[in-house]
């Protein structure tokens, strides 16, 4: 039976504050650090402007389904030969582009373990290219950037919801660069 993705009658997204933080202590995901980011970390990353931090709740029980943190980030450009931007190579452009583009960086993406492959996390993100292309025109920004962990996992589920990479192995690697364009 294949499972049911949440529509969105069921759920809303809201910035983690104070009164949320009664529904956090139950969120367990599958990575320890994930958890205690959410449970320790988030809000004093808040307070200080280093990220901010969206819940995914359930409407009904107001359950913590999937969470996203968002920062500034940019996007570091290894081969400016070989990178493509809006359709074409970055060297075929006129202009001596930098080696770096702004982008919403997702500092942190997790799901509840019991809520996994019902699209709380696909959810999220769809929320941040939304928020980034709402954004662009004040402060530019070109792409959606994450960090992901090391692990085939997560890096396919990235690449399937429309996340790129120029890294080849992961192997000995902490984290994956994934980007994704804004249009």
């Amino acid at each position: 039976m294949p499972i049911q993705k949440y529509t969105p009658e069921e759920v809303f997204v809201s910035v983690l504050n104070e009164q949320c933080l009664s529904v956090v202590g139950s969120f367990n995901s599958t990575n320890e650090d994930l958890n205690e980011f959410i449970k320790k970390d988030a809000m004093e990353y808040q307070n200080v402007h280093l990220g901010v931090t969206y819940l995914l709740l359930d409407k009904q029980t107001n359950k913590l389904l999937s969470y996203v943190t968002f920062a500034m980030g940019s996007l570091k450009i290894p081969d400016k030969e070989e990178f493509i931007l809006r359709g074409k190579k970055l060297k075929d452009y006129p202009k001596d582009f930098p080696n770096q583009f702004p982008a919403l960086l997702i500092g942190r993406l997790a799901t509840d373990r019991t809520e996994e492959g019902k699209g709380g996390a696909s959810l999220l993100i769809d929320y941040g290219v939304k928020l980034a292309l709402s954004e662009r025109e004040k402060v530019g920004c070109g792409y959606l950037l994450a960090h992901a962990y090391a692990s085939a996992k997560v890096v396919e589920w990235y690449k399937k919801v429309g996340f790129k990479t120029y890294v080849d192995k992961i192997e000995g690697r902490d984290t994956i660069p994934m980007y994704f364009e804004l249009q």
